[in-house]
């Protein structure tokens, strides 16, 4: 089967190559048919060499499938299932975190797609634990987008805690961004803005508008700050999601936020130091929520609001295409003309 690599270290060094189906490993592992996959932040992070990975190995971690074999000693699923997979694989399930349900920041997590080979090729194995059914009806194309999804209910309801009528600031319009506006609407959020600089004119602003941002704020145009205190009447937002990753839209969430407010950390910076206004956070008595991928509860919960939500998720999907456009599409993505591009085997 053909497979797009990360095959050795450095910017670059990705290859499409013909490798074996792979076999199941152990008893309680299940071996499925890929049927979509998402390109990630992650994926363009480890092309840059900016996050880390073990060449030579597949990459992706955000699909959809379908069972076509199972370990001895699986019992919850069958050849047939339609199925998405959490990224947690290689947890220890003994460390102090695994016992408390927090595999997903086990130190000897290897996620598919950079720690054990992934998802962008045509069948990929897995435990058996990760897995989730995908609900009857829904497509594996929309059930592809579980993984973002799941990071922006984890992230914005589970540890973010937003509350009927809160004002919300979302600062970045790229998928976990518009996600966690959709989110945090459908949680009853009174009204959303989110952040973005003038490439998110090309499509993301709009479909961020569709999928539950009542304002979109240009911070190339305008003064964010300043937006948002209009907005709220000088009150400030009760809760700020950040989601870019940027430096100044971090330090200008502490000035977003209202007293007393909470800001919820998704977003990873480029940088491993940057400058934060941390006595103005203090004396505004902030909850400041560290955050990093996606609980187990998270991902029904995902699942079931693409599958009921009343806004057209599809819009989300702005590539589907074959491994070989790879290039094409981590650019476009990376320029910020697109959205969520999935990898199609078939």
């Amino acid at each position: 089967m053909r497979a797009l690599m990360k095959v050795a270290k450095g910017p670059g060094n990705i290859e499409v190559r013909d490798i074996d189906i792979p076999k199941i490993p152990e008893e309680n592992w299940v071996l499925i048919k890929v049927k979509a996959a998402g390109v990630c932040g992650t994926d363009l992070h480890i092309w840059h060499d900016q996050f880390p990975y073990w060449p030579p190995v597949v990459m992706g971690h955000e699909f959809s499938g379908e069972i076509v074999e199972v370990g001895s000693r699986v019992k919850e699923f069958i050849p047939g299932d339609r199925v998405v997979a959490e990224p947690h694989s290689l947890a220890c399930g003994v460390c102090e975190l695994c016992r408390q349900g927090k595999i997903q920041i086990c130190a000897y997590k290897r996620s598919p797609g950079w720690g054990i080979n992934g998802a962008f090729t045509d069948y990929i194995v897995l435990p058996s634990m990760l897995l989730h059914k995908i609900p009857e009806g829904l497509s594996y194309e929309l059930a592809a987008l579980a993984e973002p999804m799941a990071i922006a209910v984890h992230q914005v309801v589970e540890r973010g805690r937003i509350e009927c009528q809160d004002f919300v600031v979302v600062t970045g319009a790229g998928t976990i961004g518009i996600m966690a506006a959709l989110t945090a609407k459908a949680m009853g959020a009174a009204k959303v803005a989110i952040t973005g600089i003038s490439a998110c004119k090309y499509i993301r602003f709009d479909v961020a508008k569709e999928l539950g941002a009542d304002y979109v704020i240009n911070v190339e145009k305008e003064d964010a700050v300043d937006a948002v205190l209009e907005l709220t009447r000088g009150r400030g937002a009760d809760i700020v999601i950040e989601t870019s990753g940027a430096g100044s839209a971090i330090a200008q969430s502490v000035d977003m936020v209202r007293k007393c407010g909470r800001i919820s950390a998704i977003g990873i910076c480029s940088k491993e130091m940057i400058s934060f206004p941390w006595n103005k956070a203090a004396f505004k008595v902030l909850d400041i929520i560290f955050n990093m991928s996606s609980s187990y509860t998270s991902w029904d919960r995902a699942l079931s609001l693409i599958a009921n939500t009343d806004k057209n998720i599809e819009k989300m999907i702005t590539h589907k295409v074959s491994i070989d456009e790879w290039e094409k599409v981590f650019n476009e993505l990376q320029d910020e003309k697109g959205i969520k591009a999935l990898f199609l085997p078939e």
